[in-house]
């Protein structure tokens, strides 16, 4: 689950928990501004906030929060240096820097609903539909303040429910990253064991541009079952705005459908938007092996932003 949507559902049980936030990160740091983890009382946590020893020490730290019943977040800081004071030293030495928020309270009755920013200072943490000024960790003398708009997860269409599907939806699940599934085949049985996917939708490929968004922010990875299939959706999606357009084929395959869509009058520069063979290249051979492919190519387009 969400490390945010898990510790509000755990607050509103009444539970003890604490979210870390990574607020602020300068030079070389693990883990990036904005992510999150919950840390419970005992064994558990979810999310990250970075691994490795300072991982370590935010977690003792939250543990340590929920012991004495602390109420009000905190911010801590964390210098990766082996000749930072010994209190900020986060026992790595990548040369960065970065704090962390700890919030160990909300209201069980927060309203959270249709409000998509985050505020949290000394004082605690709220939500609000007015969107801040600027996003970021402010600091001052006496106070300090981070602010986070939230935002969907990116949303990745996988045109084909068979193998490689199933073994990719899981993959781009644990990144945060919604999937939609859609196959022009009934009862399939890939179809119906994924159970990562957000969404799986079964129709007749000739209409499905409707169901992916034209915002340049969707990811497609087309691997139908047949390359009429293959041919069929990448022709309606050739003329979108995507982030990602991915198609699985084999060398003839993609020689036919390259040629198919020449044909239909897409140019070289519309053609050169095609990721395939679809994946970076790690001779991958299984779905497992082509589903790390194809997640660490997502993966690099998105981090190119």
């Amino acid at each position: 689950m969400n490390p945010l949507n898990y510790f509000l559902e755990l607050k509103k049980n009444g539970s003890q928990a604490v979210l870390c936030i990574v607020a602020e990160t300068r030079g070389s740091c693990p883990g990036k501004t904005g992510s999150k983890m919950t840390v419970l009382p005992n064994d558990g946590c979810t999310g990250s906030v970075g691994g490795g020893s300072m991982e370590f020490r935010v977690i003792t730290l939250a543990r340590k929060m929920m012991e004495q019943h602390e109420n009000k977040p905190r911010i801590v800081s964390f210098e990766h240096s082996a000749d930072a004071a010994p209190e900020e030293r986060s026992g790595l030495i990548c040369a960065g820097n970065q704090k962390i928020v700890l919030v160990p309270y909300v209201p069980p009755d927060i309203q959270t609903e249709n409000k998509k920013n985050i505020f949290v200072d000394e004082t605690g943490m709220r939500f609000s539909e007015e969107p801040p000024e600027e996003t970021g960790l402010s600091v001052s003398a006496d106070s300090w303040l981070y602010t986070e708009k939230l935002s969907d997860p990116p949303t990745v269409y996988i045109f084909g429910g068979g193998h490689c599907s199933l073994a990719l939806t899981p993959v781009l699940n644990s990144l945060n990253l919604r999937v939609v599934v859609i196959d022009n085949r009934e009862h399939v049985w890939t179809m119906a064991e994924n159970i990562w996917a957000w969404k799986k939708t079964v129709c007749d490929y000739k209409d499905v541009s409707s169901l992916v968004n034209d915002n340049g922010e969707a990811l497609v990875v087309i691997m139908t079952a047949s390359h009429t299939g293959d041919a069929t959706v990448l022709s309606q999606m050739l003329p979108k705005k995507l982030k990602y357009l991915g198609m699985m084929a084999s060398k003839t395959t993609g020689k036919f459908v390259m040629d198919k869509m020449r044909s239909l009058g897409f140019s070289k520069s519309d053609l050169d938007k095609v990721h395939t063979p679809v994946g970076i290249p790690i001779g991958s051979q299984t779905p497992a092996e082509i589903a790390i492919s194809i997640a660490a190519e997502i993966v690099k387009v998105l981090n190119a932003d």
